[in-house]
C-alpha cells in the first residue's frame, strides 16, 4: 500500500467506495480522481477485512470476482445500518440494501459518479444522502440511465430518449425515481424555465406509485449548450425488468 493508499484509507468519511480486489483498481484509481469531498476509494486485497466507523452513511462495494468476500464485507456495513449498494455479479441480496442490474464492469465509474454526484455538490435545487438512502434503502434493485443532448429542445430530447428506455413493463417495476438535471450555468446556452416543461410534464405521466425526487445541478464538466438527464431508478422487481 502506497502512501496515498493509506491517506485514502483513514480519511473520515461519510461515504465509501470498496473495491474487492485487484480487479478493481482501475475502477477505483477512476473513482478517486472526482476528488469529491468526504468519500474514500480504497481496494481491499486478502485477508479482505473491513470494519465500519460511526461515521460512515453509505458504503459502496465493487467486485468483478471475490463476490464471497464482497457479500461477506457488505453484510458487515448492512447489518450496522450503513446504506450499502453493490455493483457486482452473484450479490447476495440479503447483504445489500440495492445492487445494480442492467449494466457491465466498464460502467461501473459512471455509475458511483452519478451516486456521488448529486450528495456531494451543491444543486439549484438540490438533492442530499437522505433523499439518495430514501430512493435506496431495502430497494433490492437500481438501475441508472444518463442522456446528454444539446441545442433548442435538448432537454426535451434527452427526456424523450429516457421515456423510451422505460417501457412500460419496466414503469411497472420501478417504487422510486430520482432525477438529476446537470446544465454548465457558465455556458452560452443557460437553463431556462422554459425547457423545464419537458421535464414536469414527464413527471405528470408517470404512475402515481411511484415514489420520485428531482433535482437540478450546475456541472462545468458538461460542454457549453448540452444538458444531462440521469434517472436512479429502484425497485424490488427491477432484475426482472
Amino acid at each position: 500500500m502506497n502512501d496515498k493508499d493509506l491517506f485514502y484509507t483513514n480519511l473520515p468519511t461519510s461515504f465509501r467506495v470498496i473495491g474487492i480486489g485487484e480487479a478493481t483498481k482501475e475502477i477505483i484509481e477512476t473513482v478517486k480522481s472526482y476528488a469529491y469531498d468526504c468519500v474514500s476509494a480504497t481496494v481491499l486485497t486478502a485477508p479482505f477485512e473491513c470494519v465500519p466507523t460511526d461515521e460512515d452513511k453509505m458504503v459502496i462495494i465493487v467486485a468483478k470476482d471475490n463476490e464471497d468476500h464482497a457479500n461477506s464485507i457488505a453484510k458487515t456495513f448492512h447489518d450496522a445500518g450503513v446504506l450499502t449498494i453493490g455493483l457486482l455479479d452473484n450479490a447476495d441480496l440479503d447483504c445489500y440494501d440495492s445492487v445494480v442490474s442492467e449494466t457491465s464492469y466498464t460502467e461501473y465509474p459512471d455509475l458511483i459518479k452519478a451516486i456521488l454526484q448529486p450528495i456531494v455538490t451543491q444543486g439549484m435545487i438540490a438533492y442530499d444522502f437522505n433523499d439518495l438512502q430514501t430512493t435506496l434503502t431495502d430497494a433490492k434493485h437500481f438501475l441508472i440511465k444518463s442522456v446528454t443532448r444539446c441545442g433548442k429542445e435538448r432537454v426535451a430530447e434527452a427526456i424523450g430518449c429516457i421515456k423510451s428506455s422505460l417501457t412500460s413493463s419496466l414503469l411497472n417495476k420501478i417504487e422510486r425515481l430520482s432525477i438529476f438535471l446537470y446544465f454548465n450555468k457558465v455556458g452560452k446556452q443557460p437553463l431556462v424555465m422554459q425547457e423545464m416543461t419537458a421535464l414536469t410534464d414527464f413527471l405528470s405521466e408517470l404512475p402515481e406509485s411511484i415514489y420520485v425526487i428531482w433535482a437540478v445541478y450546475p456541472d462545468e464538466s458538461i460542454s457549453d449548450e448540452e444538458i444531462k438527464v440521469t434517472i436512479l431508478a429502484a425497485g424490488k422487481e427491477l432484475e426482472n425488468g
